[in-house]
């Protein structure tokens, strides 16, 4: 069967477009891997292609997780109800038991429950790196998945509890980003290297980004054409170290001292930011991805969402690594974003589900500079899309779809996955991974690494 041309059809459609409307019956046709039609009714006919059956399901752009950690998958439920830095510490003596295959077998696992959950777009920001093949084996995974991703490699060259494998003077992980930018062109297919794009960044600002290391970063970004991405205020810890060694009063104004916001710029986390600060977020264009369930999880407190939404802030959502979230859920994270403005302003409008659907589609992927690419149905763009089957006893009887998809939607309602064009999932069964094989081998590592590990 000729698989270049895709037909979505009899699906009630949420194209995340401007206006937000629901096509109660719609379809949509894809010609290698772009979206060439989106209409109401019946599709044209067609005499070749593959056809797929959308009665009793949404057709609606796959999520983006704007911020993970893939192979953290491996440190579920390891260490909990520590305090942020002192979790942190753990986090960081990974490295001296982390190896290759470690990271390979947890990043494809978690790319797996992405994809079963309906993510077609993650960013994997990557920040532990004992060696460089670490980082060759995460993106050899996202690779390998059909996900589309963005890799951001970033880099540690200070800090008090960043293992010495990890430090890197600039000269060095510039260098090394280099080759992984360049092996990845050499080696990848021209799918891939379409699929996935390039970020570098400072990790946690300023506790493991030295003054050096941020003056030299934007230039770097910059003469590459990538973005930037890292963990901006996501304790109030972190604002405390800001204020005592770098005499500013929050880390958004330390980074602008250094040029490192922009529109190429996404700022995970961003929860403790002052008015000020939200204002010097939107004037930049930086955009920043709330990970509200890992933000529970950890104690750090609630962002300031709806402040940065009215002040024109892009908010994508992101999960977060596993080993402060426990899972990959993004229906469980917009459920979470929901709720959380909600409690915070005591105000049960503050947000409203079109808004937090928008931040985990089309405002993820303009934060993550794909705008242009995914996050809508829209002809031009690419097939990166999902069937959510609603016909399901928590989804029915339904009176409004897209709050139903925030509130109600759970990642295992996912159907059918498709990432330019292809299809990952049908049904709930994958055909690109092999999901029994991908399990075992993210056990084995699990094991090995547990064993690796020095005591806490």
């Amino acid at each position: 069967m000729d698989e270049s041309v895709i037909i979505i059809s009899d699906a009630t459609l949420l194209p995340m477009t401007v206006g937000g409307n629901v096509i109660e019956s719609g379809y949509v046709t894809a010609i290698d891997g772009v979206i060439v039609e989106v209409g109401a009714g019946d599709p044209p006919a067609m005499e070749r292609g593959l056809r797929i059956d959308g009665r009793g399901k949404v057709l609606m752009p796959g999520l983006i997780n704007a911020h993970t950690h893939l192979y953290q998958v491996l440190l579920r439920a390891v260490w909990e109800d520590l305090p942020f830095l002192a979790w942190l510490k753990r986090i960081y003596g990974v490295a001296e038991a982390l190896n290759p295959e470690h990271v390979l077998a947890g990043t494809l696992l978690g790319c797996l429950e992405n994809l079963k959950g309906g993510v077609t777009t993650v960013c994997e920001h990557n920040f532990l790196n004992p060696g460089p093949e670490c980082a060759v084996a995460a993106v050899e995974a996202i690779s390998r998945s059909g996900l589309r991703g963005v890799f951001a490699r970033t880099i540690m060259d200070t800090g008090d509890i960043v293992p010495d494998c990890t430090r890197e003077t600039p000269e060095t992980a510039f260098a090394r980003i280099e080759e992984l930018m360049s092996r990845q062109r050499l080696n990848g297919s021209p799918e891939e290297s379409r699929r996935l794009t390039f970020r570098t960044g400072p990790n946690t600002p300023p506790i493991n980004a030295s003054p050096d290391l941020l003056r030299e970063i934007r230039g770097f970004a910059d003469h590459h054409s990538i973005g930037i991405s890292a963990h901006v205020a996501e304790s109030a810890s972190v604002v405390e170290v800001t204020r005592r060694q770098c005499n500013r009063a929050g880390v958004v104004a330390h980074l602008a001292d250094f040029d490192i916001p922009g529109e190429d710029a996404i700022f995970a986390h961003s929860v403790h930011v002052s008015p000020e600060e939200i204002v010097q977020l939107a004037d930049t264009n930086t955009a920043v991805s709330h990970n509200p369930v890992s933000n529970m999880m950890l104690g750090d407190g609630i962002a300031p969402v709806v402040e940065m939404l009215a002040a024109g802030v892009k908010v994508g959502l992101g999960s977060d690594g596993a080993a402060s979230n426990h899972g990959q859920d993004l229906f469980e994270t917009m459920k979470a974003a929901s709720l959380l403005q909600k409690v915070k302003h005591q105000d049960a409008g503050v947000i409203d589900p079109h808004q937090v659907l928008r931040m985990g589609t089309i405002d993820g992927a303009h934060a993550l500079g794909l705008g242009s690419v995914c996050g809508s149905v829209e002809a031009g763009k690419r097939a990166d899309l999902i069937l959510v089957d609603i016909q399901k006893p928590h989804f029915q009887p339904v009176n409004d779809v897209v709050s139903q998809l925030v509130h109600c939607a759970k990642a295992t309602d996912v159907d059918t996955v498709l990432v330019d064009g292809k299809v990952l999932m049908r049904g709930r069964e994958c055909v690109w991974l092999d999901e029994g094989e991908t399990l075992r081998r993210a056990q084995a590592a699990r094991r090995d690494l547990m064993e690796r590990m020095p005591a806490a």
